[in-house]
C-alpha cells in the first residue's frame, strides 16, 4: 500500500485527538462502533480512513470538544476547547481512567519443582520445565 502523506496527517491527527482526550484505541472504538483493529490499523497506516469513518471521527471528537483541521497542506491544527480540556481534566484527576490502555493483566504462575542434578563435582545443571501461566485480564 502506498501511504500519501495525507494519510499520515490523518493518522497522526486521530491519535493526536485521542491522546488529547485520554481515550484509549478501544474506547474510541466503541465510540466509532468499529473494532479496535481497524483503529490501530489506520493508526499505523496498515488501513487507509475511508470517508465515513473520518466524518464520524471529526463529528465525535468535535462533540467531545476536539476539533481537527486537516485542509491546511503542511500542518494539522488541532484545537482542545473547553469541553474537551474539562473531559481530559476528569480523566487525569480519576486514578481507574487515567491510564486506560496500561492496565496490566493479572499472571498467576503455578508452582513447580527444579531439581539439581550434579553433572559433574561442583557443576550443576538443571533439568527443562516448563511452568504453567495464565493470563487473566
Amino acid at each position: 500500500m502506498e501511504i500519501s502523506f495525507e494519510n499520515v496527517k490523518i493518522a497522526i491527527a486521530l491519535r493526536s485527538a485521542r491522546s488529547a482526550l485520554g481515550w484509549g484505541q478501544q474506547e474510541f472504538a466503541d465510540k466509532m462502533e468499529v473494532a479496535k483493529s481497524t483503529v490501530a490499523r489506520i493508526e499505523t497506516l496498515e488501513l487507509k480512513a475511508k470517508a465515513d469513518f473520518l466524518t464520524r471521527a471529526l463529528r465525535i471528537f468535535f462533540d467531545a470538544g476536539v476539533v481537527i483541521d486537516l485542509l491546511q497542506l503542511d500542518k494539522i491544527a488541532l484545537t482542545v476547547e473547553l469541553p474537551g480540556l474539562q473531559e481530559a481534566q476528569v480523566r487525569l484527576e480519576n486514578e481507574s481512567l487515567r491510564r486506560i490502555d496500561k492496565k496490566s493483566p493479572t499472571i498467576n504462575v503455578t508452582p513447580c519443582e527444579i531439581k539439581l542434578t550434579p553433572v559433574s563435582p561442583g557443576d550443576f545443571s538443571t533439568r527443562e520445565f516448563v511452568p504453567k501461566v495464565e493470563r487473566r485480564g
